[in-house]
């Protein structure tokens, strides 16, 4: 799998290097399919990962400046990940809707492909895939995802970001008009650094 996942890492950044070079007169033909990475496949794939350990799974629950530690269950760890596997992420949205960029780093050898959209009607407005050179091949080393949903006269803002096989965070934002924002922070530990 692993082998799967470097080929399609380093044919996206091939894709979009070449994609980022077309003279500006000349368009795409009709039929050029995007090479999109995969977000929630990979995501699936660490739940998986995740779900096969022995292992504690650790949650902390941030909110009013007090932090709530426990140790969940699988189940419940699926149902907090479930908010990275989106709907906004199906081939059909994300392809369409989204556009790529893409940015080497030279100092440190890292890689981040940035997916964004102009539709606000989404909830998924962007997405962020940091893979990292490693001794053998690259690697994902996170993935970050921002969410905006209204709710009537609420705007909840959620700052989604997936360390692999390490952790998740989800910073929630609840805006309402004139009112001071509410901030929860969740954070789930499987690997502590």
């Amino acid at each position: 799998m692993k082998k799967n996942f470097v080929l399609l890492l380093i044919a996206a950044g091939i894709f979009s290097a070449c994609r980022n070079n077309r003279p500006k007169n000349e368009t795409p033909p009709q039929n050029a399919g995007k090479n999109f990475f995969p977000v929630t496949d990979f995501i699936r794939s660490e739940i998986n990962y995740v779900d096969s350990l022995p292992l504690g799974i650790l949650k902390y629950y941030t909110r009013n400046n007090r932090t709530d530690t426990s140790y969940i269950h699988a189940a419940a760890f699926n149902e907090l990940a479930d908010d990275f596997v989106c709907g906004d992420l199906r081939p059909a949205i994300f392809e369409n809707e989204f556009s790529e960029s893409s940015f080497i780093d030279q100092s440190t050898q890292a890689t981040t492909f940035t997916y964004s959209t102009k539709n606000n009607k989404l909830e998924l407005q962007r997405v962020d895939v940091l893979a990292t050179t490693g001794e053998v091949s690259n690697k994902v080393s996170s993935i970050y995802l921002e969410k905006s949903i209204r709710k009537n006269d609420t705007v909840i803002t959620k700052k989604l970001l997936w360390k692999t096989r390490k952790s998740f965070q989800i910073v929630t934002i609840r805006q309402i008009l004139d009112k001071k924002p509410e901030i929860e922070e969740l954070r789930v530990v499987w690997d502590p650094e």
